[in-house]
């Protein structure tokens, strides 16, 4: 058994005496997941990686505060986001449509996402002169989201505003000294886009006083395969960049589980049908865990089972099992849980999001 599924059993353990529904976190997995990502960027060779963490994938108090003891700082979309983690006197970086100057300036770097946010900022500032700014940079859609036929993104500014962009610049006098490059979903093999494009910006009129360049997010396949370090290496940006990587998912999709319990059953044409005392579509409207773990009913008949949440919408759905034997009173874990879960919940009904729960391993 591996460390990892030895860390999950133990959760499960754990989760025996809390009351469903529920989502335990695991301090054991939590911990492991920053050591090994700290380790993977620790190992690009060609420049200095800084870890931050996206607060937006989970914003639990506890989790958060494991975090801010192995990161250099946060990544926030909102002031909603900012006062969560302004307290633990982390470096703070931003972006999104915001166009507040109290919320801006209290970042140590915001990326401003578009020419009219800068130049609606711009024109409220009473004096500007060498002013420190970063920008986002519409990255190349990947080979993974083109073979999806998803339209290239359209956060970041395109490269055809970039001599709109060197205007604003000399006029202002500004330093462009951070960019965010966002990819979602980075893998190993697909690079070569973003090194050329990498290579012929930075040696635009418009950034020649870049120092830091911020890759964002979607790292989850590059840290499964502990791969991070050598992708950034395959980009071979100039060593005289500090390179940022800001994993949300990453961090803390694996840490978590889901305790529920059935509280209705039917069987409809050789098919039961079963009902949680959670809701799917209220949890997340990003991810569906599946069900790892489930007390057995040794004389119940074994049907193909469809597992529903206990809202009135017909597609509140948590999957079909085949031949299972879960029905009436099982407790159900499901997994993973942890990333973009309570952030993207509903409350349909009025139904709260399950109670969390923050544990540390007893053995």
């Amino acid at each position: 058994m591996s460390k990892y599924t030895k860390n999950i059993y133990s959760l499960i353990l754990q989760a025996q005496s809390i009351e469903s529904p529920a989502i335990i976190y695991s301090d054991e997995m939590l911990r492991q997941n920053l050591v090994d990502l700290i380790e993977d960027i620790k190992s690009a060779r060609k420049n200095k990686v800084y870890l931050f963490y996206s607060i937006k994938a989970c914003t639990y108090s506890k989790v958060i505060d494991v975090i801010a003891k192995y990161v250099e700082g946060f990544s926030v979309s909102s002031v909603n986001e900012y006062n969560i983690v302004k307290h633990y006197n982390k470096k703070t970086t931003g972006t999104g449509f915001e166009y507040k100057s109290d919320f801006i300036n209290k970042l140590n770097t915001f990326y401003f996402n578009s020419l009219s946010q800068l130049k609606n900022y711009l024109c409220k500032q009473k004096r500007i002169s060498n002013q420190k700014i970063g920008v986002r940079i519409s990255a190349p859609t990947t080979l993974y989201l083109q073979k999806q036929d998803r339209k290239k993104s359209r956060f970041g500014i395109n490269i055809n505003d970039f001599d709109e962009l060197n205007r604003l610049k000399d006029k202002y006098n500004l330093r462009i000294e951070h960019l965010l490059i966002h990819q979602e979903n980075k893998v190993l093999n697909d690079n070569k886009n973003l090194k050329k494009f990498l290579c012929e910006i930075l040696k635009m009129k418009a950034f020649n006083k870049v120092k830091t360049i911020n890759l964002g997010g979607g790292w989850d396949n590059l840290f499964l395969n502990r791969a991070m370090g050598e992708f950034i290496d395959s980009l071979d940006i100039p060593q005289k960049y500090k390179v940022i990587v800001e994993p949300g998912s990453a961090v803390i999709r694996t840490i978590g589980i889901l305790k529920t319990s059935v509280i209705d059953e039917n069987i409809i044409d050789g098919v039961r049908k079963v009902v949680v005392n959670t809701s799917q579509f209220n949890n997340s409207s990003w991810f569906v865990p599946q069900v790892i773990a489930s007390n057995t009913h040794k004389f119940r008949q074994r049907l193909d089972t469809e597992i529903y949440g206990d809202t009135c919408y017909e597609k509140d759905f948590f999957g079909i099992y085949k031949n299972s034997d879960i029905g009436m009173n099982s407790e159900l874990i499901m997994y993973p849980v942890g990333a973009y879960y309570y952030t993207t919940h509903r409350e349909l009904h009025g139904l709260k999001f399950p109670r969390e729960y923050y544990l540390k391993d007893e053995s």
